[in-house]
């Protein structure tokens, strides 16, 4: 039985009152941010983390996309205003032209530092308040309605007003809180996508260790074995190490894998982090000591957050399913497109999802509709990114950087036109909605 500690009462600093509050300063939140700043709305950004962009900066997932559907681009609006930006600081290379044979190319290399800077600037010359390793904690509810979120911070406990909350957390936090209803993982079991950390490598020769890891994979995979049965330490997987699309010098790693973990559980989430990073430097070292390329190789990064796939979603007004994915179906309230294949990761260990990896269809995207943004039950409040209103398949595909970031600004540009038009964001015009999404460039 969990032993409870009752807290006295207390009164809570208002530090900001605002338009709308942004919770979680990742592509969904900056996305909301910046489409609802631009708007003309006040606008907060609150962020846990020392810098924005989320999975793309903290996670060190240095590659975006795709932004097309193997023909043309269908992503554009915010997502695509951040690629260009990083191509004219020579700091991403633009994607191959489409049709491609090499599903690498569909991706958008870019410098995970360089997109810290350009978020600050962005949000800063949109006129956003941001604030950094801040926490939310809590609501401020009147029934149904969200009025305000508390957060913790450097400076204490303080209460943040607003008309409208956008929760771009992933975890639905927010919406969790509000005691708006959610899903978590897949739903015959509520089993959740394996829990990942990224890391860089500097000084790797990766085309002769791919050569070599290729020839000799299942030799490496079998040593890797007798190692961690005789005393435990080996790495859990060989890494062969693919991902240096935009620098010579230093080659991203996405291959860690722990099952069973909740990104939600703060002991998960310590176990997992602690896991991750043993796991690595073990592959380094097992690599070193037998795959020449890796000789001079060394771990110059290990990302500071986490690459939580899969926690909490919301039981939204719609719930994307598969079959939407896959069929290509558009929504009169769609908000955005998108084309990824259904990037499932088995739940446990060598289990094979039936539909990993299925692509779409080359010329087919799907829409994403503006009511799997608006949770049941709860009202001032809309979410974005991963923990949108969709199934654990149909997340899977939609679950990418950009995708997150046009679900925001979405998500932003309904908040701050509902402020405006003095209504809750179910209640929303759609096609006023839809109609303010073209004007920014967003293919609908």
């Amino acid at each position: 039985m969990t032993r409870m500690l009752t807290e006295d009462s207390r009164q809570i600093p208002v530090c900001a009152d605002v338009d709308v509050a942004v919770c979680g300063g990742g592509p969904a939140g900056v996305g909301a941010a910046l489409a609802a700043a631009r708007m003309g709305a006040s606008v907060i950004l609150l962020e846990s983390q020392l810098c924005l962009g989320g999975q793309a900066t903290s996670g060190m997932m240095n590659r975006l996309g795709p932004y097309h559907d193997q023909q043309t681009i269908i992503l554009r609006g915010i997502p695509w205003e951040v690629v260009e930006t990083l191509v004219r600081w020579e700091a991403a290379h633009l994607p191959a032209p489409c049709p491609h044979d090499d599903p690498d190319r569909y991706w958008v290399p870019f410098d995970p530092e360089a997109l810290k800077v350009l978020l600050d600037d962005m949000v800063e010359q949109a006129g956003v308040e941001v604030l950094l390793q801040t926490v939310v904690t809590d609501v401020v509810m009147q029934g149904n309605e969200v009025h305000g979120v508390i957060v913790e911070n450097k400076s204490g406990r303080q209460a943040v007003l607003a008309r409208r909350i956008v929760d771009g957390t992933g975890d639905a936090d927010v919406a969790a809180r509000a005691g708006a209803p959610c899903g978590k993982g897949r739903e015959t079991d509520g089993l959740m996508q394996p829990i990942g950390l990224l890391s860089k490598v500097h000084n790797l020769d990766s085309a002769r260790a791919r050569a070599y890891t290729a020839a000799h994979y299942a030799e490496l995979v079998d040593e890797a074995r007798r190692l961690r049965s005789a005393n435990g330490i080996a790495p859990d997987r060989v890494h062969p190490g693919t991902d240096n699309l935009l620098r010579e010098d230093e080659t991203y790693f996405n291959a860690s894998h722990a099952h069973g973990m909740d990104g939600t559980n703060a002991r998960d989430i310590t176990e997992a982090a602690i896991g991750a990073r043993r796991e690595i430097w073990r592959n380094l070292l097992f690599m070193k000591e037998r795959v020449p390329g890796w000789e001079g190789a060394s771990l110059a990064a290990t990302a500071s957050l986490l690459g939580v796939r899969e926690t909490r979603c919301i039981r939204g007004e719609y719930a994307l399913t598969l079959d939407d994915v896959l069929e290509g179906r558009d929504f009169d309230d769609g908000i955005c497109r998108y084309a990824c294949w259904i990037d499932t990761h088995g739940v446990v260990p060598g289990e094979k999802p039936e539909h990993e990896g299925r692509a779409l269809e080359p010329g087919v995207s799907y829409a994403i509709p503006f009511r799997s943004l608006v949770p049941k039950q709860v009202e001032n409040l809309l979410v974005a990114g991963r923990c949108f209103s969709g199934t654990h398949e149909a997340r899977a595909s939609a679950r990418m950087i950009p995708a997150c970031m046009a679900m925001g600004q979405a998500a932003g540009t309904a908040a701050a036109l509902s402020v405006r038009e003095g209504v809750p964001p179910r209640e929303l015009p759609v096609g006023l909605l839809r109609e303010h999404l073209l004007s920014q460039g967003v293919v609908l």
